[in-house]
């Protein structure tokens, strides 16, 4: 095993905890008994953190693609490319089932129940599974996770994951179920296209040069 797969353990094994102790948690309690539990202690800090935070999963993977074409276009074509698999198959699955949100499903079934909403946020009303902003969370934490050479990286990289995953929760804009099959499809597609990754790995190819290296050179001839 190399050893930047090794490295990947830190962010597997704690994935795999993730994912069947949620899982458990789903199938012990209905939807809205775990809802109203993960989303009963919040704060005005938490409201803030949570509410930019959440931006892991919309625009910053997006951003991190941009950025890593100035390190490696290989890199950024692999974070791409799961991105965007990730994006149909989630919005796919969101057509197929067309499942309430939180705000719409307490609204028909509870409607005495009044959830927590953050200021500044739009609190959407269907397409609840997957969530599509779990899966750009953990697509792009996993990609950079099996990218690194760190142990460290790939530790921090899950709780960043986990974190922008909950944030859907605490922003009322997903149930746990969502989530989970959200973080499912992102870290799956980060794992399918991971050997395409490895095999576009060709010392002086183009996939191994950078906008950086390109915009140099260019300006090498000029001179």
């Amino acid at each position: 095993m190399r050893q930047n797969d090794k490295n990947f353990l830190y962010f597997g094994i704690p994935y795999a905890l993730f994912f069947f102790g949620v899982l458990a948690l789903t199938l012990a309690y209905s939807k809205s008994e775990l809802h109203m539990a993960l989303t009963a202690n919040y704060s005005p800090a938490m409201d803030l953190f949570f509410r930019y935070f959440t931006e892991m999963g919309a625009s910053i993977p997006y951003v991190m693609v941009g950025v890593l074409l100035l390190y490696r276009f290989r890199a950024s074509l692999y974070l791409l490319g799961s991105l965007l698999i990730g994006a149909l198959i989630t919005n796919g699955l969101k057509r197929i089932f067309s499942i309430p949100r939180p705000k719409t499903y307490f609204s028909g079934n509870f409607p005495d129940v009044v959830l927590h909403q953050v200021e500044g946020v739009g609190v959407h009303a269907w397409n609840s599974f997957p969530s599509g902003h779990t899966t750009a969370a953990f697509a792009m934490m996993a990609c950079i996770a099996l990218m690194a050479n760190n142990k460290y990286v790939s530790m921090l990289c899950i709780v960043l994951a986990v974190l922008a995953g909950y944030s859907r929760i605490y922003l009322s804009q997903h149930f746990a179920e969502d989530v989970l099959a959200g973080s499912f499809v992102g870290f799956t597609c980060a794992l399918a296209l991971y050997p395409m990754f490895r095999k576009m790995n060709v010392p002086g190819g183009w996939a191994d040069e950078s906008l950086r290296s390109v915009v140099r050179r260019n300006e090498n001839h000029q001179n």
